[in-house]
């Protein structure tokens, strides 16, 4: 996750609806009634009203800071740079009070630590959290001129606080977490969900080629013999020939349809393979010569991303991927690598046999195996030219 990414709105993905937010603000509401005990402690402290009245109002805008920070690290997609003015102004507001009253306001800097925790990228929360206890601790020794305060509590009583800075943020820091990697696997479920929904469509695109295309072919072929057979003119003929007209329109309806299945660009399948991998959080790498392909050859390197990410998907385990696409004298390779362990043993799978298939029905050559040193390799090695028909 990087310093522009929303923290609780990841990816903009999930879509913050009107009773999320009003469940964030029945919290953060529920969180300032918190604030009755530094209240107390300021009334019993028997101050000066002019005094009083300062200190609430600074205490005020300390709250509507904070409510305003959590509001959008929460109910939000701000990324951190919008945010970040606001905690700015949480922290000074909510360290200054704790360092010069002392007392119950110490607490104001667990909400320091909890705006931190659900603000900061991730990096930074730990030392910022450690950061605030050590404010906290501070604040146990604070200047005794101001405001006529209190001498410090017992060391029990210190520990208890500056435990109570510390895991309270850690928590809320856990709790970011959590939702952020169910976020990240309702993303992966539903990228994997989409790609299973394509795979099924291009094998009854495949099949609907491969069986009812050749049927369709043979009547075809059939009828043409069959009207030279026949005397020309007459009915048997003329029927023939309207037999031979609707094979050859079915045909190429069923080519159309077939088209329209898995007529995805190389460029779309990488982009689909990249969001896919990244979702599942496997870091990817795309590494293109620049060199423009035919339609059919692009068509079927198409396929062979869509394979190779299946396959890194379900077998690998692994962390990063690469596509690598080079073209020289003798044709165009395209290499898929990862550093996970592929398939554990047993013969290819349906979806490797059939693009091998395809691959060498169209003139190239289909590789897969273990790297050299580790992960697996699928490469595709094809001819300059390939038939439309893939």
């Amino acid at each position: 996750m990087t310093d522009q990414t929303p923290i609780f709105g990841i990816l903009g993905r999930r879509p913050i609806t009107a009773i999320r937010k009003a469940r964030w603000a029945a919290f953060l509401l529920l969180m300032l009634s918190f604030h009755l005990y530094p209240i107390s402690d300021l009334v019993h402290r028997h101050l000066p009203a002019g005094t009083v009245a300062l200190v609430l109002v600074l205490e005020a805008g300390a709250a509507a800071l904070w409510v305003r920070t959590m509001w959008l690290a929460l109910a939000t997609t701000a990324p951190f740079p919008v945010i970040r003015p606001w905690l700015a102004a949480v922290a000074v507001s909510n360290v200054m009070l704790a360092l010069v009253l002392g007392g119950n306001y110490k607490g104001m800097l667990i909400y320091l630590s909890i705006a931190c925790a659900v603000s900061l990228p991730p990096r930074w929360t730990l030392p910022a959290l450690v950061a605030c206890t050590g404010v906290a601790l501070a604040a146990e020794f604070r200047n005794t001129r101001y405001l006529a305060l209190a001498p410090g509590d017992r060391p029990n009583e210190i520990v208890t606080a500056l435990c109570l800075v510390f895991f309270l943020g850690l928590m809320m820091w856990f709790y970011r977490r959590v939702m952020t990697l169910i976020l990240e696997l309702r993303t992966a479920r539903a990228e994997l969900a989409r790609l299973a929904v394509t795979e099924e469509r291009l094998r009854f695109a495949r099949d609907l080629h491969d069986l009812l295309g050749h049927s369709l072919t043979t009547i075809a072929l059939k009828s043409q013999v069959a009207r030279r057979l026949a005397t020309p003119d007459s009915p048997v003929a003329r029927e023939v020939g309207d037999i031979e007209s609707v094979a050859q329109q079915a045909l190429a309806e069923v080519r159309e349809a077939v088209t329209g299945y898995r007529g995805r660009s190389l460029a779309d399948e990488l982009d689909a393979a990249r969001s896919t991998l990244t979702a599942a959080g496997i870091d990817v790498t795309v590494r293109l010569d620049g060199t423009v392909l035919p339609a059919p050859l692009d068509a079927l390197l198409g396929w062979v991303v869509r394979e190779g990410t299946t396959n890194v998907l379900r077998h690998s385990g692994a962390r990063s991927c690469e596509f690598r696409l080079h073209r020289d004298a003798t044709g165009v390779c395209l290499d898929v690598c990862d550093d996970g362990v592929g398939p554990n043993g047993g013969p290819p799978g349906n979806g490797l046999a059939g693009l091998a298939e395809r691959v060498s029905g169209a003139g190239g050559r289909l590789d897969s195996g273990p790297a050299p040193h580790r992960g697996f390799h699928l490469a595709a090695r094809l001819p300059p030219a390939v038939g439309g028909d893939t």
